[in-house]
């Protein structure tokens, strides 16, 4: 599954949480796609908690946030964990998005803490 967990440290007492998908993954990098809002107080640089769909843990770094596109890039070295190499990255369709079309959102909103809990995160394009 290319869809992560993603934990950023505000403080001990509160975190940031979000999602993000696998967008590319070669022999050396694992690279995730996530919003930009996840990370618009911090910048390049903060440390990103992943956690994988089997319960993998990794550590990402932010490597570009635009807030304004609602988008940001984070890394994760893989040469030590060979093991990240078995996570597919997402496959894009670029096809035009029509009125009507079927729409999938990603993500856990509000808190949801299990991988398939994303059954009201559908609908079609208005």
């Amino acid at each position: 599954m290319s869809v992560v967990r993603l934990c950023i440290a505000r403080t001990k007492k509160n975190k940031g949480r979000g999602t993000g998908f696998i967008v590319v993954n070669t022999a050396n990098k694992l690279v995730v796609m996530t919003c930009g809002h996840s990370l618009n107080k911090w910048v390049r640089g903060t440390k990103v908690g992943v956690t994988f769909h089997d319960m993998g843990d990794a550590s990402a770094k932010a490597v570009w946030v635009n807030t304004e596109k609602e988008v940001a890039l984070l890394l994760i070295d893989t040469p030590s964990n060979p093991e990240f190499s078995t996570y597919p990255a997402i496959d894009f369709s670029y096809d035009d998005v029509r009125v009507g079309d079927f729409l999938v959102t990603l993500g856990h909103p509000h808190g949801m803490r299990g991988y398939h809990d994303v059954w009201n995160n559908f609908g079609l394009v208005t």
